[in-house]
């Protein structure tokens, strides 16, 4: 029988990481909410509270000894959100002082200072790729050489070093979420895929696919892994699976573009990945994050099951056309994309799944 999971009482304090972000923006209103005491470490001052949630603010960078003994005295638990997150190659090795070292560090001075539990937010690109018929899950062995990356590497170390540190007294766990949508991607991240897909009357995409998720389960699957989560244990946040083809179609409901879209064949994912892998190569930059790994992502058909995640911190799932439209709503409204011209939610589900002109 496992074992029961100790309570975070009301009213401890938890440390959010990367509280300035877009998830951990989320995160930070729910833990609030929640009737928890947040506090939360950022790089810079935030230029607005989220959610109008009340914040002890520990302002530094997540390497500094310091800092991180600051942001962790007297916590309940830590949900550590904040990472080295890029595509692109990394001569400079942030990636591991950030994603490993600072992880590393982050749960030995948060189990010294008396924390309960520790969460370590990471990505589904660590876990692995089933089929339609049948989905992986947090269990099934990691097949996605396509994907290799800094990126990925330093997030399956910082996930096996959460979970190893799990024991009595001191309880982790890990949450990988999938293809997160919603309102406040400032940078943007998830949303930057949704406004290039809409900004041009035709797209060409490769024929893989993701699960979506909405920001706000994904913030409550968080909050309810504080006391829910069972030790040592990995959860898949995410929602329905949808092809990027599919994904620009919902596009297109909200936002009127794409028009047609038009898939690129399997055959080229490999000349595409040695094209941008010798121009990363070269160290010209030109691609931003348009990298080996990128094109292998967008090739792959990531079907993984969210179930255990789902059953465990009772998740319900809304419908994707609504997180997409609040999504490209709030880039409109913040200045990111003034040239949408955008259906209401009403509208948009009222257009037929299969736009005339989307295919």
């Amino acid at each position: 029988m496992t074992s029961p999971v100790p309570a975070l009482p009301a009213g401890s304090t938890v440390l959010v990481t990367g509280a300035g972000g877009f998830v951990g923006g989320h995160v930070v209103r729910a833990v609030a909410q929640a009737g928890y005491r947040v506090r939360g470490l950022v790089r810079r001052p935030p230029a607005q509270v989220p959610g109008g949630a009340t914040v002890d603010w520990v302002i530094g960078d997540l390497r500094d000894p310091d800092v991180q003994a600051r942001a962790v005295q007297s916590v309940g638990g830590v949900i550590h959100v904040g990472g080295w997150v890029s595509l692109r190659s990394d001569r400079r090795g942030e990636s591991r002082a950030i994603n490993v070292e600072a992880t590393r560090a982050l749960l030995e001075r948060s189990r010294t200072a008396g924390a309960s539990v520790f969460l370590y937010t990471s990505t589904l690109w660590t876990v692995a790729a089933g089929t339609a018929e049948r989905p992986a899950d947090e269990d099934t062995p990691w097949n996605l050489d396509s994907v290799r990356s800094p990126y990925c590497d330093t997030k399956r170390e910082a996930e096996a070093l959460t979970l190893a540190t799990n024991g009595p007294g001191f309880r982790t766990a890990v949450l990988c979420p999938g293809l997160v949508i919603g309102a406040g991607d400032r940078r943007p991240t998830s949303t930057g895929l949704l406004l290039t897909m809409a900004r041009w009357p035709v797209v060409w995409l490769p024929e893989g696919g993701t699960p979506v998720v909405d920001v706000q389960v994904v913030a409550d699957a968080h909050v309810r892994a504080l006391t829910c989560a069972e030790p040592g244990r990995r959860y898949v946040v995410a929602g329905p699976y949808l092809s990027y083809r599919d994904l620009a179609v919902l596009v297109a409901r909200v936002a009127h573009r794409p028009w047609h879209v038009l898939t690129i064949p399997d055959a080229l994912e490999r000349p595409l990945a040695r094209v941008v892998e010798w121009i990363d190569g070269w160290g010209f930059g030109l691609l931003g994050e348009r990298t080996a790994a990128a094109v292998g992502g967008g090739f792959l058909c990531l079907h993984i099951s969210g179930a255990r995640a789902d059953a465990a911190f009772g998740l319900r799932h809304p419908d994707p056309l609504g997180s997409i439209h609040e999504a490209l709503s709030y880039a409109r409204q913040i200045g990111l994309a003034p040239w949408l011209r955008l259906r209401s939610l009403d509208e948009a589900a009222a257009v037929p799944r299969e736009p005339e002109r989307a295919r």
